[in-house]
Parts: C-alpha cells; sequence; structure tokens
C-alpha cells in the first residue's frame, strides 16, 4: 500500500512539555515493505519554557530509512528571542566654549573602483545611496580650575568634560550624538507623498540650495525641540502618529492608519548626526597651567544599527 499526502496544515500544542506549533508541513509517503519518508518542507515555531526562547523559522528535512535510519537536513534557520531588551539613547557630545577653528567636514562616498571599458569610458558604481561624515574639530582652548575667575565662570572644567566624554566613548566602541551647527534642524521638509498603503515614513533631510541637494535619513530626532508634521500643509496631531526612534539613522513616523493617495508629506523638525569616535588617537595638549587644548578630534558618522 502506498500513500502520499502532499499538504497538510497542521497546529498541535503538547501540555507540559515545550509547546510547539507547526504552521506547514509538506510529506510524501510510500510504504512499501518498510515506510520511506521524505518531508521537503516543514515550518516550525517553538517556544521553550525557563530556557533561552528559540523560534525555528524554516525546516526543510529529508530523511530516509534504509535498514538504519537515516536522515538529512537541508536547511536549518533559528531566529532567538530576547524579550524586554531596553535601548538606551546614545550620549550627546558635549558644546564646549573653546571649540574653535579650523572646523573640517568630510562626506565618505562608497563607490566601487573606477573600471574602464576598451573604448576608455570610464565604468562606475555606486555601493551606498548614502555617504559617511568626518567632523574634524579643534579646541582652541579648554580650562581645569574650579572657580575660574577670567569670564566670571564659577567652574570652567571643560577638559575634564571632554576628557570623560573621550574615556566613557571607549574609543570607536561607543555611539554619540553630535550636533552640528550648520545642518541640524529643517522646515517644510518632504519625506514624500502618500500612497494610502505607506504608514511608516523614515525621517530624511534634504542638505543643499539653489537646485542642488542629497537627501539622506537624519541620524537621531532631536526631541527636546518639537517635531511639526503635515500633510498637503495640513498640521497633524502628535495623537495620530507615533515615534519610532530606537536606531541610529532610521528615525521613523508611523502613522496610526496609513493616510490617504496622492498628500505630500511634510515636517518641521531637529536633529543630531549618530557618531562615533574615529579611530586616531585624540591628542589632548596642556600648553600651560590649567589650559588645554585639542588640535584635532574626529567624528564619524554611521550606519542605522551599527
Amino acid at each position: 500500500m502506498s500513500a502520499r499526502v502532499s499538504q497538510e496544515v497542521v497546529e498541535a500544542e503538547i501540555v507540559g512539555t515545550p509547546s510547539a506549533r507547526v504552521s506547514q508541513i509538506v510529506v510524501e509517503a510510500e510504504v512499501q515493505g518498510a515506510p520511506d519518508a521524505r518531508v521537503s518542507q516543514q515550518v516550525l515555531e517553538a517556544e521553550i519554557t525557563g530556557e533561552p526562547d528559540a523560534r525555528a523559522s524554516q525546516l526543510a528535512l529529508e530523511p530516509l530509512i534504509v535498514g538504519l535510519r537515516q536522515a538529512r537536513i537541508s536547511q536549518l534557520v533559528i531566529e532567538c528571542l530576547v524579550p524586554n531588551v531596553e535601548l538606551l539613547v546614545p550620549i550627546v557630545f558635549p558644546t564646549l566654549p573653546g571649540l574653535g577653528y579650523s572646523t573640517h567636514w568630510k562626506p565618505n562616498f562608497f563607490n566601487a573602483k573606477t573600471a574602464t571599458s576598451s573604448s576608455g569610458a570610464d565604468i562606475d558604481l555606486s555601493l551606498a545611496d548614502t555617504p559617511l561624515h568626518d567632523f574634524e574639530l579643534t579646541f582652541n582652548f579648554l580650562r581645569d580650575r574650579a572657580g575660574w575667575q577670567g569670564g566670571g565662570l564659577a567652574k570652567s572644567i571643560e577638559w575634564r568634560t571632554l576628557a570623560g566624554f573621550v574615556l566613557q566613548m571607549q574609543g570607536t566602541v561607543g555611539r554619540c550624538l553630535f550636533k552640528w551647527k550648520d545642518d541640524c534642524a529643517v522646515r517644510s521638509q518632504s519625506l514624500g507623498t502618500t500612497d494610502g498603503i505607506t504608514r511608516i515614513w523614515t525621517l530624511q533631510r534634504m542638505l543643499g540650495a539653489g537646485g542642488y541637494g542629497g537627501m539622506e535619513p537624519i541620524g537621531w530626532l532631536d526631541q527636546t525641540e518639537p517635531l511639526n508634521l503635515y500633510l498637503d500643509g495640513v498640521w497633524q496631531d502628535p495623537s495620530s502618529y507615533a515615534l519610532l526612534t530606537s536606531v541610529g539613522c532610521q528615525q521613523q513616523v508611523d502613522f496610526n492608519a496609513a493616510p490617504a493617495a496622492g498628500q505630500e508629506i511634510t515636517c518641521d523638525m531637529s536633529y543630531f548626526y549618530y557618531c562615533k569616535l574615529s579611530e586616531n588617537a585624540q591628542d589632548f595638549e596642556k600648553f600651560m597651567n590649567h589650559l588645554w587644548k585639542v588640535g584635532k578630534l574626529t567624528l564619524h558618522s554611521c550606519r542605522p544599527g551599527a
């Protein structure tokens, strides 16, 4: 007797043992003396109580029985579920009075090495839609003295503030938010045109003028400043949307319901660059009693989630 089940949808839960749910199973079975079985695709979700949660999102299994049981797993995808993970906002780069000139800004584009065709034409390929940015900062003075008399400041501790920031960042490991005064806010910034389906829109800004400009996602929304969102120029109540701001360079607006198609989304917002310290060591120079300076401190912007 031969039997073949070409498709079966099963949901099973076992009480008292780790719960399992089989959402789809495709089985081909033939019985000829000894049962041979072939499972061509199985989608399995399993959760183990009291142990780290695990979910097998896809399992393709082909077992063959020839005398002794033999099995081959051709593909196994496992997703580990981590509940209640708290995502912290990165620290803000300190604003200090000693920041001076020169300040350098360098956009870094990620393009493949130029190739040349047999005709001599250059062939260029972009590997990323947006650049990363380097900010090279100079601090002409950093005071280090409590009760400093000059300027009427009760405490002049800029050097300790910046030194503490560098140590807390742990070199290239930490992440910070940098407010670049030349690009930190936009008004009536277009985010796109609604299609009647999309609810989530990424917050972006255009840098440029005179018909020139580059659009890219902001690093981190500055929520100490107001965010105003508009559909065709009509202000939207904040209760009509949520802000998704847990991932750097992936700051988003999530409407409660998809807006009707054909409307332009614009916003007023302030923002930071999402950065880390460059690999170059920070060189602090003490040039006078209680006075320091830094010839170069470089911040390097990061990609989403990095």
